[in-house]
């Protein structure tokens, strides 16, 4: 191997981890940002009449969520039948590697919502996704259309955004030359 061939190879395990470092940090601020402000009760947040970040009266959320319970039946389920979790996927994820990317589950006793967070100025809003009945992935509008059964969030996330991810993490992911198209792990080297 030529010392340009190294040099070449140390350059690309530095931008690999710098963009890693970079998404990382991105999706820990969104987490951070959530977290700190999941508390749909934040008597502050109400005097002020702002939306509460992490709550189900999210810009991207209240209108499934309207949608799905009608104000009869909220009275019928528990604080606890309602919540909000958040998963990141990433490149080093073992056994197998994932794109990055972060999603939100709002979880409901009629399935759960997929979301993205997203800025919109000074806004954290959800991008719907899908809906999660189990391992069962659903469309947002028309769950009779499915996109299929996902054993975790991350192939799922893999599933529907890995071939737009593909271009910015390249060594994440590689396409098995036998298929042409279908994405495989990057095998991990002792």
């Amino acid at each position: 191997m030529s010392s340009s061939t190294g040099n070449e190879r140390e350059v690309a395990l530095i931008n690999l981890a710098t963009r890693v470092a970079i998404a990382v940090l991105a999706a820990s601020l969104v987490f951070l940002s959530l977290s700190a402000n999941a508390q749909a009760g934040d008597a502050e947040a109400a005097a002020e009449g702002s939306r509460s970040v992490g709550s189900f009266d999210m810009q991207g959320v209240s209108v499934w969520f309207r949608n799905r319970f009608s104000e009869s039946e909220l009275r019928t389920y528990a604080a606890e039948d309602f919540r909000i979790e958040s998963h990141a996927c990433s490149c080093f994820d073992k056994p197998e590697p994932h794109y990055p990317y972060l999603l939100v589950f709002f979880s409901t006793p009629k399935g759960d919502l997929v979301g993205r967070p997203d800025r919109r100025g000074v806004d954290t809003i959800i991008t719907r996704l899908a809906v999660r009945h189990g391992d069962q992935y659903c469309d947002v509008d028309s769950e009779d259309q499915c996109y299929g059964s996902f054993s975790s969030p991350c192939e799922f996330s893999d599933f529907r955004y890995g071939s737009q991810l593909a271009r910015y993490f390249p060594t994440c992911k590689e396409v098995d030359p036998e298929s042409g198209s279908e994405l495989m792990p990057v095998r991990y080297r002792p």
